[in-house]
């Protein structure tokens, strides 16, 4: 196997979005950039140069209608595959297009359900109406996604001594009663309480990492324009300003180096 650089795995992933976008448009699937994709998109025009991933999201009916195609047709070419926690492939309750041909090397998780280079795709929904319900209910998500993360990192990781200890001692006996799968179907009943559209604002509502302010309404969310992302025009919605803004805050300033976050993948190509 051959250890690829970064810029060999970006490219990895870059090829598998180019796919991702065949497959949305030919079936006229709803897809927006999203998260640190489309802020590399409207800051570098491309991916963040220090980031290791691409993050996708969809309207939940869109996000349900792909799961059929992929369940009924062939969609991708024979060495992609899609794995996702409603066909019982992925752990977490989105889902993830994969390269069979790539390899990951990982030492910090005790699971990984896709061991290949990887997009995520996360389903859009409601959400609460007013800023005091969204904060509240942010607070809960975040809490059960640092749960379901914690359920797959090996003891003895943490950013601080205290926080490995409290870990070993608390975290990963209650992750381990749980379990990751009662964890994410906890995370997605949250999540569907509020179908898509039923509210005035969609947002990312089963991964709480992108927090209460993220929201856009449905017409601005499905107003799609393309963009430039490495030479590629693919779809994000034209309210990128105020998704972004609600995520990052002044996302057109770079973040000091010790907090610029990537997975840190040691990746092969086989």
């Amino acid at each position: 196997m051959n250890k690829l650089s970064l810029k060999e795995i970006q490219q990895t992933e870059l090829d598998i979005m180019v796919e991702f976008d065949k497959v949305a448009r030919r079936y006229g699937l709803k897809y927006s950039l999203f998260a640190g994709t489309m802020l590399g998109a409207v800051r570098h025009k491309g991916f963040i140069p220090w980031d290791d991933d691409i993050d996708v999201s969809m309207p939940r009916p869109d996000y349900d209608r792909l799961l059929e195609l992929n369940r009924n047709e062939q969609i991708w070419p024979e060495y992609l595959k899609l794995a996702s926690f409603e066909d019982g492939t992925l752990d977490t309750p989105f889902m993830k297009i994969y390269d069979t041909r790539t390899f990951i090397k990982d030492e910090k998780h005790t699971l990984k359900d896709v061991q290949s280079l990887w997009i995520d795709v996360f389903p859009f929904d409601g959400m609460p109406e007013t800023i005091e319900e969204k904060v509240k209910y942010y607070k809960k998500a975040l809490f059960l996604s640092k749960l379901n993360i914690a359920a797959a990192t090996k003891a003895g990781y943490g950013s601080s001594k205290l926080k490995v200890i409290l870990k070993a001692v608390i975290v990963k006996p209650v992750t381990a009663i749980m379990g990751r799968k009662r964890i994410s179907a906890i995370e997605k009943k949250m999540a569907l309480k509020r179908p898509y559209g039923s509210t005035t604002d969609v947002g990312l509502t089963t991964w709480g990492c992108d927090g209460p302010y993220q929201g856009i309404t449905v017409a601005e969310y499905e107003d799609l324009i393309d963009i430039d992302f490495e030479g590629h025009k693919f779809l994000c919605t034209s309210a990128w300003d105020k998704n972004l803004t609600g995520i990052f805050g002044d996302y057109m300033q770079l973040p000091p180096e010790n907090e610029r976050i990537t997975h840190d993948l040691e990746a092969y190509r086989i």
